[in-house]
């Protein structure tokens, strides 16, 4: 199989590849077709210009509504930028685990191990991409 040849030839370079060739490629499309670019500027460009007002500003009512407006185009900025991560965060960790399982299979090791136990996780991953449910393991 080429895949499992490939990466016995050069681990590095496979993960390199697929990590940000790939997948980069694939969540900067998404971003593009999923965000309203017109909007996502307007509100830049009106976060700016509410910034440079707040700067000379010492009228505390008017201050604070500044700093409301702001807070409302932040969350609606916030919202905007969500939508492309929830929409590539499933296919990543995927992706990722199928990574995991075809180094595995290639005989070139665990491609997530380190030192430390963390909680889900565990020692190296293995549990979570086997669907084992862990809360913490000590």
């Amino acid at each position: 199989m080429f895949i499992i040849d490939f990466i016995q030839w050069n681990p590095f370079v496979s993960i390199l590849i697929v990590s940000t060739a790939i997948m980069t490629f694939l969540s900067t499309l998404v971003y593009k077709w999923t965000i309203n670019h017109r909007r996502y500027k307007e509100i830049n460009e009106r976060q700016k210009q509410l910034r440079n007002e707040m700067k000379g500003l010492k009228d505390p009512k008017r201050l604070q509504e500044i700093q409301e407006e702001t807070l409302s185009l932040s969350m609606e900025s916030m919202k905007m930028s969500f939508k492309p991560m929830l929409i590539t965060f499933i296919p990543v960790v995927i992706v990722f685990g199928l990574l995991r399982s075809a180094y595995t299979t290639a005989g070139t090791g665990n491609i997530i191990a380190w030192g430390a136990n963390l909680p889900l996780v565990g020692t190296g991953g293995v549990g979570f991409f086997k669907g084992e449910q862990r809360v913490f393991s000590y």
